[in-house]
């Protein structure tokens, strides 16, 4: 295996762990390895000061949205929460519709697909600051920013599967899939790039909310050591 491939999956273990979306008993043997491996425990904790730290953006986009919204309240001192419940009813109801008008394809994607989480800076497989820059902006949802430093590296590097992979999960979520699709094409034809499998299933849940069950199929994602079960239960849920 490459040494981009053996980072790719460490990185991967370690996102697992700290997701809490790990086996058990993977995660018991990867404990005893923390135990024993400084460099780990390291790369552990700068991973987990990453996820805070994109965390704590969003948090702050929140707090700040409440605030402007108690700013605007009635000092009236059953206002607010009356404002609230009307707020829930509203959910509740916007949640009933959805699952009653939204097809099951649709209800299924949105289930099952999560947005790429990116790569750790650090731990990336190029050390160009552009494309550290670019991560950056990705992680932090600026996904237009980051397809644009990314595609004006692209044109130095034509069929880069690392650039195409991350442009393509950048305009997926931006909800541009008629761009992202022909990217993870590219990359899911390349079975030596360590991106193969993951966009494979982007591929299959695009094609999934599309309805275009064929080429879902043709995938044979059913098979796939990660994604395989996941795959089968979709496959059988729309009957396809």
């Amino acid at each position: 295996m490459s040494k981009g491939a053996l980072a790719q999956v460490r990185f991967e273990a370690i996102e697992a762990y700290l997701l809490g979306s790990m086996p058990a008993a993977d995660c018991v043997r990867f404990e005893q390895e923390l135990n024993t491996d400084a460099e780990l425990r390291a790369e552990v904790d700068l991973q987990r000061e990453n996820m805070l730290a994109v965390e704590m953006g969003g948090m702050q986009q929140t707090l700040r949205s409440i605030m402007a919204q108690n700013e605007e309240r009635s000092s009236s001192g059953w206002g607010h929460y009356l404002k609230y419940a009307a707020a829930v009813t509203v959910l509740l109801i916007g949640a009933l519709w959805w699952f009653s008008r939204t097809p099951l394809n649709e209800r299924l994607y949105a289930e099952y697909h999560q947005t790429d989480p990116g790569l750790p800076v650090p731990m990336s497989t190029t050390r160009n600051p552009e494309f550290q820059d670019a991560m950056v902006a990705y992680k932090l949802g600026h996904y237009a920013e980051a397809t644009d430093q990314w595609s004006s590296l692209l044109k130095n590097s034509p069929g880069n599967d690392t650039l195409n992979y991350y442009i393509a999960s950048a305009q997926l979520a931006e909800g541009n899939t008629t761009a992202a699709i022909p990217l993870f094409k590219d990359v899911a034809g390349n079975t030596a790039s360590v991106f193969h499998a993951k966009a494979k299933w982007y591929l299959f849940l695009l094609f999934l909310q599309e309805g275009h069950y064929a080429e879902m199929r043709a995938l044979g994602m059913e098979q796939d050591s990660t994604y395989g079960e996941r795959a089968g239960r979709i496959m059988e849920q729309i009957g396809k």
